[in-house]
């Protein structure tokens, strides 16, 4: 006769959200430059998804903890993820914004970074949970290529959409690039 295990026993959905919790915690504190919790991290984070392969969270934080691993190699792994969350859930606009951002500043995609940030801040504002993040990404991108005009009208909508301390310390120093650029406004 087989024995059960004496412990309660715990759904795979449920572990999977344990791990995933504990791989979140431990990303965000890897942010001080301690890569031994990256790799927990990322470790913990695929045990998450071996479970449920459906995570949508799970996806979105694999490839924000390979984007931050600081290898080019591991670069195309990150997009695969991200490209995977958005494919299961492309109403929610997280997936792109942190598409858009690996595009621009790590595979210098800018052009392709630029539609994808636009479909982030499309997807949020046609939601009516307009991100603050989606803005600050499309703003920054628009800045990176020079788009001067455009990201200045995007900071007052921005401002207007987003009336917050947050938000007016996030658009501070990109309306300071605009103002010392030495560029010809577009």
């Amino acid at each position: 006769m087989k024995r059960r295990r004496s412990h309660p026993r715990i759904s795979l959905k449920a572990r999977a959200e344990e791990y995933l919790d504990r791989a979140s915690d431990l990303y965000i504190f890897s942010e001080d430059s301690r890569p031994a919790l990256l790799r927990e991290a990322l470790a913990i984070a695929r045990r998450s998804l071996l479970i449920d392969p459906q995570n949508y969270e799970a996806l979105l934080l694999l490839g924000n903890i390979i984007s931050d691993i600081d290898d080019p190699k591991c670069l195309p792994q990150a997009l695969r993820y991200y490209d995977q969350a958005i494919a299961l859930q492309p109403e929610i606009p997280d997936g792109y914004d942190a598409k858009a951002g690996l595009l621009m500043y790590w595979l210098d995609q800018p052009e392709e970074a630029e539609l994808v940030a636009r479909k982030a801040l499309a997807l949020s504002v046609h939601r009516g949970e307009v991100s603050e993040y989606c803005y600050s990404t499309l703003i920054d991108i628009l800045i990176g290529r020079k788009k001067f005009a455009q990201a200045r009208r995007l900071i007052r909508r921005a401002l207007r959409d987003c009336p917050s301390e947050s938000m007016e310390d996030m658009v501070a120093q990109p309306l300071k690039e605009i103002e010392s650029s030495r560029e010809p406004i577009d």
